[in-house]
């Protein structure tokens, strides 16, 4: 067997590197390249944004408590208004859109192009002076004790090897964090498979009035997030293998052109179909501590606060922890995005989404650059968030 090749080629050194270039990656890669750092974002398609562009999941949940009180600005702020910047947009007036506010306290959210998005993010993270390296696969960290040298990787350049000061798991499945030997843990997910589309009739309306809310809209089968809707006597899914992640997708497609079926044919379209598994939950590490999702609860190493997107969630608060982005014995390993510690329920269910997953990635970049330029570990660099914590208190 021809084995030349095997050995990766050694591309040099970067300060931070971020794999995955979902919400929580982008959020990542551009709070550590503000930092200082020099930063490099390997995702694995050709476009950014992951579920929200990528996988059609095309609402940014709300930034706001849903009683009229912001609990997440910074780069999660600076998203929300990216995503409609360009494109059709549903966001109310009272946060800065065009649309009338129908009801009091109307939340801080709203319905975005996915595909204006994803090619606004690919300018909003150059100009912060990260790098971009696409059609990339991260495989393997290389691993020394409890340091993490970097990672390797495939692409049509071959096999690379890219050094890191610190690395960022923004994966949305662990990869990174699971193959350095991190302790995970694997989700169920129901099935659920959503597409884009429109009606012919709608498409009239549209150049008739101008209402673009009727543009684009979502056909989804199978479940809802409660489990409503999962075929009878099928077993959940947890992405464990591409066999499984297979299995996730054809059962999707299927589920999909038996609706088409009942559509009726020259009534409407398809416009996009999904470039990725719409899974909720896949892998998520085992951390220092763990985000539950508590309302009111504080924590000493917190990292902010977020409000809860479900409509049982109105008016409830969330601490998060730094504690949850990192697992004690990795030093320069974090973790950002729907793979935080938080356990099965509330908290996997709030942090898995966009705004939650901008601000762990904009507290794990930062991290990740205080980690690389002063070669702190990650307990070193969660005192400093306590010590933050205690003067904002003080």
């Amino acid at each position: 067997m021809d084995m030349r090749g095997n050995d990766p080629t050694n591309k040099g050194r970067y300060d931070v590197i971020v794999v995955g270039g979902g919400i929580a990656g982008v959020a990542a890669a551009v709070s550590s390249a503000r930092a200082g750092a020099k930063t490099l974002l390997i995702e694995k398609c050709v476009n950014l944004g992951g579920l929200a562009t990528t996988g059609l999941i095309s609402w940014y949940e709300p930034l706001c408590d849903g009683q009229g009180k912001q609990m997440i600005g910074g780069i999660a702020e600076e998203l929300i208004k990216l995503s409609v910047e360009y494109g059709l947009d549903s966001l109310p007036e009272r946060w800065g859109g065009n649309r009338p506010d129908r009801k009091e306290n109307e939340r801080y959210a709203t319905h975005f192009s996915p595909t204006i998005f994803s090619v606004a993010l690919d300018d909003y993270v150059l100009k912060s002076g990260a790098q971009l390296r696409f059609d990339t696969w991260a495989t393997y960290p290389v691993m020394d004790g409890s340091k993490c040298l970097g990672v390797v990787t495939e692409s049509v350049n071959g096999r690379e090897f890219f050094e890191a000061g610190a690395v960022v798991d923004a994966s949305g499945d662990a990869s990174v964090m699971d193959r350095a030997g991190v302790p995970c843990v694997l989700g169920k997910n129901y099935m659920s498979y959503i597409a884009h589309y429109y009606d012919t009739a709608d498409a009239q309306k549209l150049m008739e009035t101008k209402d673009t809310r009727v543009f684009r809209k979502w056909m989804g089968v199978g479940s809802d997030m409660e489990g409503n809707g999962h075929p009878e006597g099928m077993k959940l899914f947890d992405e464990a293998t591409a066999e499984e992640l297979t299995r996730f997708m054809v059962v999707g497609k299927q589920k999909l052109l038996e609706r088409i079926k009942q559509k009726g044919k020259n009534n409407f379209d398809i416009t996009t179909l999904p470039y990725m598994p719409q899974f909720r939950t896949i892998r998520r590490i085992v951390g220092k501590c763990d985000f539950p999702a508590i309302d009111g609860m504080t924590c000493e190493d917190s990292i902010g606060w977020c409000g809860d997107f479900r409509p049982k969630g109105i008016g409830k608060h969330y601490q998060l922890p730094f504690g949850a982005l990192y697992s004690e014995g990795f030093d320069n390993l974090i973790a950002a995005g729907r793979i935080i510690s938080a356990p099965q329920g509330d908290g996997w269910e709030v942090s898995r989404v966009i705004p939650v997953c901008a601000l762990t990635g904009e507290a794990a970049g930062r991290a990740a650059a205080i980690s690389a330029l002063k070669g702190a570990t990650m307990d070193e660099v969660r005192e400093r968030y306590m010590e933050q914590v205690r003067v904002q208190a003080e």
